[in-house]
């Protein structure tokens, strides 16, 4: 956008409120029009009563180029300027999607979530003992203290969000089907599993501003045969990719393949999945980001002991060298952030309905882990989407 009515420490200062109350840009209308006294209200209030002032300074010519600037997704709530009456009430909507348009710019950023450091969480700011709760990995080991919800973790007086990588596609709301599963499995089995869970440390919500949001879905995880589990000699690499077009990019993530690698030793079989997506998605121009899964079995007592679920983060400089060797020969990523964790005696129904609410929207898990229940629920859906896009 070619005018700068605002500075850039008040946009990221603005943006910084929004985060802490999970209000997106393109939700912003409805904290002007409707929540005067939510926090972001208090703000954006404020922000807009500046950018209108100027807005109202200049000429017509000026402001309709400004308009004609905006993204499309902000610029088509915009009607044409009335030509009768008082022009106020345009001016303050061109300057509500004017605002809006420069938080987008910083909202969905993730260099701040790949390059965190512990000195800048404001969860620690605010619960300095969580530091000794919080394992190597950055995840929260969760007790009887913190209360799990879909949207957050309770925590005394405040809601901790969950880790931007547990977000569908990364910036939208979090993965509701795999974390109420998660949670529903805590509940379950927390007597006799420890479970641990990321949060995102930029952002904290006081507790009475906390509203549950419900997501809807069909997907589901497949049954899962564990005859093989336990087979020392079942091991190797298998690669599944999306030669079809696929209805499940949702996010144009563009998913290119998915890696199912097991590997055994000394008692204990070893299985790891990462998917890569298309060399042309790059995130923030600079980044890679790959849902990974790790899990650990112990074939002497016959069980799942660990599981947990990361995201890996590669550089474009060095994602060719990726893309050119598979798993175990996969070169180390830049960064690899983990997300949830659990040890314990874990049952393998749960462990594989976890697995694939985790890699949502990838339908090559359930490929891979149950070839005739991915035939009988989504070729026919695949079919149908070919046919309307030849």
């Amino acid at each position: 956008m070619q005018e700068e009515l605002l500075s850039k420490p008040k946009i990221k200062s603005f943006v910084t409120i929004c985060r802490h109350y999970n209000v997106p840009p393109i939700f912003l209308s409805q904290y002007y029009l409707a929540e005067k006294s939510h926090p972001v209200s208090q703000q954006l209030r404020g922000l807009l009563a500046e950018v209108a002032e100027l807005l109202l300074m200049m000429s017509d010519e000026k402001v309709e180029l400004l308009v004609r600037d905006l993204p499309i997704g902000f610029k088509m709530f915009l009607d044409r300027r009335s030509t009768n009456g008082d022009p106020s009430a345009w001016i303050e909507r061109v300057a509500l999607y004017y605002v809006a348009a420069l938080c987008q710019q910083h909202y969905f950023s993730l260099a701040g979530v790949i390059n965190s450091r512990e000195s800048e969480s404001v969860v620690f700011q605010h619960y300095p003992e969580l530091k000794d709760r919080t394992d190597d990995d950055g995840l929260l080991l969760i007790d009887k203290e913190f209360q799990l919800f879909d949207g957050g973790v309770q925590y005394r007086d405040h809601i901790l969000h969950y880790h931007q990588f547990l977000r569908r596609g990364y910036h939208s709301n979090p993965n509701y089907d795999f974390l109420g599963r998660f949670i529903r499995y805590y509940h379950q089995t927390r007597d006799q599993n420890r479970f641990r869970i990321g949060v995102d440390h930029r952002r904290i919500m006081q507790r009475e501003y906390y509203r549950q949001i419900g997501e809807h879905d069909a997907w589901f995880g497949p049954p899962f045969d564990p005859s093989t589990l336990d087979d020392p000699n079942a091991i190797g690499l298998t690669v599944m990719t999306r030669s079809r077009p696929s209805e499940f990019d949702l996010f144009g993530d563009k998913i290119d393949r998915t890696e199912f690698y097991w590997s055994f030793r000394d008692g204990i079989k070893t299985f790891e999945i990462e998917e890569l997506s298309s060399a042309d998605v790059c995130h923030d121009d600079a980044y890679y980001l790959h849902r990974y899964v790790h899990a650990q079995r112990d074939i002497g007592r016959r069980v799942i002991q660990h599981f947990d679920g990361a995201v890996k983060v590669y550089l474009k400089s060095e994602y060719q060298e990726r893309l050119a060797n598979p798993m175990p020969n996969d070169p180390r990523s830049h960064r690899r952030l983990k997300v949830f964790r659990i040890d314990g005696v874990i049952d393998s129904t749960e462990w594989i309905e976890l697995i694939c609410l985790f890699f949502k929207l990838n339908e090559m898990v359930v490929e891979y882990l149950n070839p005739e229940y991915f035939a009988q629920v989504f070729a026919e859906r695949i079919r149908r989407y070919q046919s309307a896009m030849s």
